[in-house]
């Protein structure tokens, strides 16, 4: 804060030292951060949506760095009226300032002015922060031990200089102001620590700095990867009883965006959450919209893909909060309880919209962690009821626990298997190390088999290459397929292996014919044989082909 001016009016300047300008340089370096990765992957097409990112991450932080290069004071008060940046240097007199509003978004203090209707500063500010007849002012670019002295001069000019009408609204504001703070500092004394929201942000965080370190991409990790991880997967869950991927799933992430969207969604909530209802309840309410959501996934998206990410939590801690808000709304003060339901409904509505007319979202997890948030949190004791005993908590603790377990195990019961992961992944990468030779080598024989039948090859110089070049291939690619054949048995892999063994076992017998060293009556029943089984095994793999997903 400045010293007053001559007009007897005090100013507050942006400082480097805010939190929110913190915020905004960390976000300028991600922006950079995504620039040069969309820089370098540019020339692969890849890179413009990361580009466009950047971009976005550099206007918001530029927006939110301005204050600190302009001349105009982020607050100003004194005898003729009230001016601010986002006010653009204009000073609004008190005969047109009806009230002064004071909240806090997302951790932010803004200063609302509400307006006379038809003020002539309605005109002529341009808040971006502006609606109808209000102007907002933000005071995060202050430092925090300006912003309740700033506050203070606002409200004390407010009373001085507005009338008599606006000093009794001034005074309600300053009422409300005080049962917020006074409630959220019980809040506060109950749960002084918020640690839980911290161990799970860390195991999240944790487990993608796992990923990076074992060679997985940091902006787009693969299907496969991530299934080996631990990814959901219906199949997996229901036909292989691996009940483990529901949790597993949850901490696992398509690469960093979709980690900080998630850690960001969860962090203003999050806090709130562990203050309303205590870090163990928090975790139950986490761990319980988790396992919802991963397991309503599985009538859905994990059907066809692997599914993973916190959000079915993250879901479910937001429906906490607007839950608790609800069942307690005469305690909590109006405002607060307003602005809560609002904001956070907002947000969850706009966010299950996206879901639905997005495709590669998993909404059915949203759906199923936001359920089942809300309904632990109607059956928890929250601490804002302080008149429950711990028995009656506990109660509802294991009431609570028992609802989910029913729901989730149902959930796991009913479903039915879908897309075969372990088997589309596992044909994939031995695919990927045996088709090459396995081409060459079929490429090879049927060449010289064309040039024989054309009369290019003799029959000598055919049997030649059979015994030195084709069998010896087709045995390679076998020992190949040894090699990398995964544990459990894959029917592609198997059928591809077949038609190999069949396809040597011909080339020997039609050898040993010509050479002498096997007796024709006895070589022609088995080639008629192997020639059916190899006629089955290509319709077998024409069929799988067909049906494999996209």
């Amino acid at each position: 804060m400045e010293a007053l001016r001559p007009d007897g009016s005090q100013v507050f300047r942006a400082s480097w030292r805010s939190g929110v300008v913190w915020t905004a340089l960390l976000t300028a370096l991600l922006a950079v951060g995504l620039g040069w990765v969309a820089w370098d992957i540019g020339a692969n097409g890849k890179g413009g949506l990361l580009g466009v990112l950047s971009l976005f991450f550099l206007g918001v932080a530029w927006l939110v760095l301005r204050p600190l290069f302009s001349t105009v004071p982020v607050l100003s008060v004194g005898p003729q009226g009230v001016g601010g940046f986002l006010l653009q240097g204009h000073t609004v007199p008190w005969s047109e300032i009806s009230d002064v509003q004071h909240a806090t978004v997302q951790g932010q203090p803004i200063v609302t002015l509400v307006l006379h209707p038809g003020a002539p500063s309605l005109a002529r500010t341009r808040s971006l922060l502006r609606l109808g007849q209000h102007r907002n002012i933000t005071l995060g670019p202050l430092r925090k031990a300006d912003r309740e002295p700033a506050l203070a001069a606002l409200m004390q000019a407010f009373r001085r200089y507005a009338g008599a009408q606006s000093l009794a609204a001034a005074r309600a504001l300053m009422d409300a102001a005080v049962t917020e703070t006074e409630f959220h500092e019980r809040l506060h004394a109950r749960t002084p620590s918020t640690w839980a929201l911290y161990a799970v942000m860390a195991v999240n965080v944790g487990v993608w700095l796992l990923n990076l370190l074992n060679g997985l991409s940091a902006m787009q990790p693969s299907s496969a990867e991530l299934f080996a991880w631990g990814a959901n997967s219906t199949t997996a869950v229901v036909r292989d009883g691996e009940w483990w991927r529901l949790l597993t799933a949850t901490v696992l992430h398509a690469g960093v965006m979709h980690l900080a969207l998630n850690m960001y969604a969860l962090w203003d909530a999050g806090r709130q959450v562990c203050r309303w209802f205590g870090n163990g309840q928090f975790l139950l309410i986490y761990l319980g919209a988790a396992l919802a959501g991963s397991a309503l996934s599985l009538h859905f998206s994990a059907q066809q893909a692997v599914s993973v990410g916190a959000s079915g939590a993250v879901f479910g801690v937001l429906g906490a909060l607007m839950a608790g808000v609800y069942q307690h709304r005469e305690r909590v003060p109006k405002a607060m309880a307003t602005r809560l339901l609002t904001s956070q409904g907002l947000f969850v509505v706009f966010m299950l919209a996206q879901g639905f007319t997005r495709s590669g979202i998993d909404n059915a997890a949203h759906v199923g962690g936001l359920v089942v948030g809300v309904l632990i949190a109607w059956l928890l004791v929250e601490l804002v009821d302080e008149r429950a005993s711990f028995t009656q908590r506990f109660g509802h603790q294991v009431l609570a626990v028992a609802v989910t377990a029913l729901g989730v195990g149902g959930l796991v019961w009913s479903a039915q298997p879908g897309v075969d992961h372990r088997e589309l992944f596992g044909n994939q990468a031995m695919l990927r190390e045996v088709l090459p030779p396995l081409q060459a080598a079929e490429k090879a024989l049927q060449q010289d088999a064309q040039a024989r039948k054309e009369g290019r090859l003799p029959h000598d110089r055919f049997l030649d290459a059979l015994e030195q070049r084709h069998i010896p291939a087709v045995r390679g690619v076998l020992q190949t397929m040894d090699r990398v054949h995964p544990v459990q048995a894959l029917p592609l892999l198997d059928d591809l292996r077949n038609r190999n063994v069949y396809l040597l076992e011909m080339m020997e017998l039609e050898l040993g014919m010509a050479r002498g060293s096997v007796d024709p009556a006895q070589a022609r029943p088995r080639l008629a044989e192997l020639s059916k089984l190899l006629t089955a095994v290509d319709q077998r793999l024409k069929d799988r082909s067909a049906k494999a997903p996209d």
